[in-house]
């Protein structure tokens, strides 16, 4: 069984991990899988579709060859090339409409993959979490154990405190209540864990350092100069704005078709004087009334309501990432608090002093254990939430599909390659 550690917090916490049918899995194992997930694969085949498909509308719409027969003697036949065209600019506008729409599902594929690799990376977060709980919460029930049988030893004695007996016990119902919870959310994990590797022999997750709250903190510091102009959730919406302009516009040029089609005829009962024989003949449309006016005002309203979305989701963004980014703040300067009250309190120092003496109230020293796990977990808590929000931010920002791929858990941003 190969043992491995988690640095979560300025003060190193050791934690072991073991999950059954894996070997050697790492963060960045897992999170790879996020190119695996059906959703993305259907993307990337639509999008090769589309690269392997031409962009090129072209200028005649269709060629007919006509050919009549008189008499049923070649010297009577006429032929006649007739060319139907297309609309005046339709050809650029369907190129333009092309561009667009690869530009769309490319963004579209990128999103999908943001969003596979976020629910990976709270996957990794949450199962460190309650790896983390379930070893402090079981260190408290010890506590509470010993707290019982300490109250249960003066029965019939003036100490006796029968209400603090009932307390203890009921914490620790609610303790193993818990340690119940955090077992089946880590088999959840495993279980997910465990599709995407379902050949490995009997071994270990694999989790090596993480970055600490204070690298998160310089992350989304760096983050905020330039996240809006590369983010993939707002070019997501400018490409679909675009797309759906560039398909209004295709739609009134589809209407130009001034010169609706092109003919050339060649009489063979008049083949010994050329000039004779052959003619030339065009159409030219005089538009009166538009009959697709219904088609392209419902073009120019999704064009419309496409950058009213696109303008909104800036908008909602950028204010989703200040929130974020001030929450991290928060719960930073929450964990600072906690952890300068554990130094100002010295409770691990008074703990060994009162360890040491004869006679010292083992009630007393067990209230003091309990106040030492007790800010252990909700520092533990408090880190947790830390994390979440940094992903969040993340996935908010579009850095999590950013490429290259970069492990944002990993204390140098290990860089992820495809296999």
């Amino acid at each position: 069984m190969k043992i491995f550690y988690i640095q979560l917090i300025p003060v190193v916490i050791l934690c072991m991990f073991s999950i059954t049918c894996f070997s050697e899995i790492k963060i960045s194992d897992y999170l790879m899988t996020a190119y695996k997930d059906e959703t993305f694969a259907f993307q990337t085949e639509k999008i090769a579709f589309l690269k392997n498909s031409s962009s090129n509308t072209p200028y005649i719409n269709e060629v007919e060859f006509r050919m009549q027969i008189d008499q049923f003697r070649d010297s009577k036949q006429k032929y006649t090339v007739r060319l139907n065209m297309n609309g005046w600019g339709e050809s650029a506008q369907g190129t333009k409409v092309y561009d667009a729409s690869l530009k769309y599902n490319e963004t579209e594929r990128d999103i999908i993959l943001n969003e596979s690799l976020k629910e990976r990376y709270m996957d990794v977060i949450s199962y460190a979490f309650f790896e983390m709980q379930f070893e402090s919460l079981k260190s408290l029930m010890r506590v509470y154990n010993d707290r019982v049988e300490v109250l249960k030893q003066s029965v019939g004695t003036l100490q006796f405190d029968a209400v603090k007996l009932i307390e203890t016990e009921r914490q620790l119902l609610d303790l193993q209540l818990d340690l119940i919870n955090i077992k089946n959310n880590k088999a959840v994990i495993e279980e997910k864990i465990r599709l995407f590797f379902p050949s490995e022999s009997d071994d270990v997750l694999l989790i090596k350092e993480m970055l600490d709250i204070y690298a998160i903190q310089e992350n989304v510091n760096q983050l905020k100069e330039s996240f809006v102009e590369k983010n993939v959730h707002i070019m997501h919406r400018l490409y679909k704005y675009q797309m759906a302009e560039a398909k209004y516009i295709l739609e009134k040029v589809e209407n130009n078709t001034y010169l609706s089609f092109f003919e050339a005829a060649l009489d063979m009962d008049k083949k010994d004087k050329f000039e004779k024989a052959f003619s030339i003949e065009f159409g030219v449309t005089i538009p009166v009334v538009n009959p697709n006016r219904l088609d392209i005002n419902r073009r120019k309203l999704n064009s419309l309501k496409a950058k009213s979305d696109w303008m909104k989701v800036k908008k909602d963004i950028q204010e989703t990432f200040n929130a974020f980014s001030n929450r991290i703040k928060r719960l930073t300067s929450q964990y600072e608090l906690i952890s300068l009250q554990k130094k100002k309190s010295r409770t691990e120092e008074t703990f060994d002093i009162f360890r040491q003496m004869d006679g010292a109230n083992p009630l007393t020293l067990l209230k003091l254990k309990e106040s030492m796990l007790k800010n252990e977990i909700t520092m533990q808590k408090i880190q947790h939430q830390i994390y979440e929000t940094y992903i969040k931010l993340l996935d908010c920002s579009g850095e999590l599909s950013s490429q290259p791929l970069v492990n944002y858990l990993s204390t140098t941003l290990q860089p992820l390659n495809e296999k």
